[in-house]
């Protein structure tokens, strides 16, 4: 709330908009009205002016009382606006200087509601904020929110057009073999393929009751890129570091092709990572910067151009996905209002107990920065682009492409005891001359041995 006894301290910005209406009530106040509740809510101040300095200076409005009037008729009569964002205490007049303004605070509307927009079509009456002004929403950016408005999980949808064998085999079994380790007691390790699948919901059953098609979860987990690419031409999976120049993408062939096995690259990259940056709390830090990527793919809208974009540069750790927050910032960052955009997918990773409420989504990220004692994450949304962001500030430390990449071998070795070098290039995403180099580093060291099934760490 800003201080009405000193609103020439003020200036119009995302949050506030003035307007003098001293000619009577500013039928474009409905424009912001929308604006704000589509974006992060704001006060409109009838009865003020911003001078050409851009200070805010109080002109009063002359029936202050018949304005409040006209706020409720209008904001409650849904043949001008689409929903009632406001309580009682939102719309107040003030007394200043003298003279009568009348304030109204819109809240962020709930994404149930949005958008909410003036007049008979969302297309033609739902508007944003954007610096001093509001803009009228593309028919993308209120697509979006009406996809958010349904309940009913998107990602269970049967894709009809699509067979099982649009399933990467390789991935399926890589996701098997994780959950019969983390889950070796649930009875779904027990079944063949053609019973697992559609009792995890990777595959349903069309509408003749009979054939068996991927879910929209089932391919953006286990599907091939082919395959993805046609259901979701706009999808884009990306990880890269600016420092050492390693990428990983969907857009070229080889690994990864499918939300799983990009998951899995990209949390071995960043456990390594965490290991050189933080030796003494290294499972900590990494299991949090594994967690930023989890909630971004759960809560990513994979229709929308913004996909999922992973930077790591020497200073911060950038997490950035299609698709804007279902639910407050504020609630986002207490961690007590779970509502993942894709339901089904958020099962599916919890089979193999990722994305279970183990790393306490991003309440535990802050504290595992606060506890590091880094700067604080940077949560934000990107309204025109439709993405949100979450950067992790990292202590600045050069990285040099074969250090990492030593480490990420290491620790792949720490957990599958043996590998070949084939084998490490499909599983960590590396080319031959990568794994080579760093092989032949680590044998100088004396850190490996190499055996008759590969390679292993020394005793």
């Amino acid at each position: 709330m800003i201080d009405l006894n000193n609103i020439m301290r003020y200036h119009e910005n995302n949050r506030i908009e003035a307007k003098k209406a001293a000619g009577g009530f500013p039928h474009s106040l409905w424009e912001t009205y929308s604006a704000f509740a589509n974006t992060i809510g704001g006060l409109i101040l009838l009865g003020v002016e911003e001078s050409r300095d851009k200070q805010l200076t109080v002109t009063g409005v002359p029936d202050a009382r018949g304005y409040v009037d006209i706020v409720w008729r209008t904001v409650r009569d849904p043949a001008k606006v689409s929903a009632n964002v406001l309580s009682e205490e939102d719309v107040a007049v003030h007394t200043i200087d003298g003279k009568e303004v009348l304030v109204i605070s819109v809240p962020r509307a709930n994404r149930r509601q949005r958008p909410v927009y003036i007049g008979d079509s969302p297309f033609t009456g739902s508007y944003r904020r954007d610096g001093e002004g509001d803009y009228h929403c593309s028919a993308d950016e209120v697509r979006a929110m009406l996809r958010d408005r349904d309940d009913a999980p998107a990602d269970l949808a049967v894709l009809e057009g699509r067979s099982p064998q649009d399933l990467s085999q390789e991935t399926l079994r890589q996701f098997r073999l994780l959950m019969a380790m983390r889950r070796p007691e649930h009875p779904w390790n027990f079944l063949p393929d053609d019973q697992f699948l559609p009792a995890a919901g990777v595959l349903g059953r069309g509408k003749d009751g009979k054939s068996l098609h991927p879910t929209l979860a089932g391919l953006l987990l286990l599907g091939r890129r082919n395959a993805l690419k046609e259901v979701f031409p706009q999808l884009k999976l990306e990880y890269r570091e600016t420092d050492t120049g390693f990428r990983l993408t969907t857009s070229q062939p080889g690994p990864p092709e499918n939300l799983f096995a990009f998951y899995t690259l990209v949390s071995r990259r960043l456990t390594a990572v965490s290991s050189l940056l933080a030796e003494g709390s290294r499972d900590e830090l990494a299991a949090a910067m594994r967690e930023a990527v989890l909630n971004a793919i759960l809560h990513a809208d994979y229709f929308s151009r913004g996909g999922l974009t992973i930077q790591r540069t020497d200073t911060a750790l950038q997490v950035t996905n299609g698709g804007l927050l279902r639910v407050s910032p504020d609630e986002a960052r207490a961690g007590g209002a779970a509502d993942p955009r894709n339901v089904v997918l958020t099962r599916l990773f919890s089979l193999v107990k990722l994305g279970s409420g183990a790393g306490k989504g991003l309440k535990g990220i802050y504290a595992v920065w606060a506890q590091q004692g880094w700067s604080a994450p940077v949560l934000s949304e990107g309204f025109k682009a439709g993405i949100t962001s979450l950067s992790l500030p990292l202590p600045q430390r050069s990285f040099s492409g074969e250090e990492v990449t030593r480490q990420q071998i290491a620790e792949y070795l720490t957990d599958q005891v043996t590998a070949t070098a084939e084998k490490l290039e499909t599983a960590l995403g590396l080319t031959a001359r990568q794994v080579r180099q760093a092989l032949d580093d680590l044998l100088d060291r004396a850190l490996i041995v190499e055996g008759e099934e590969g390679y292993r760490l020394r005793a």
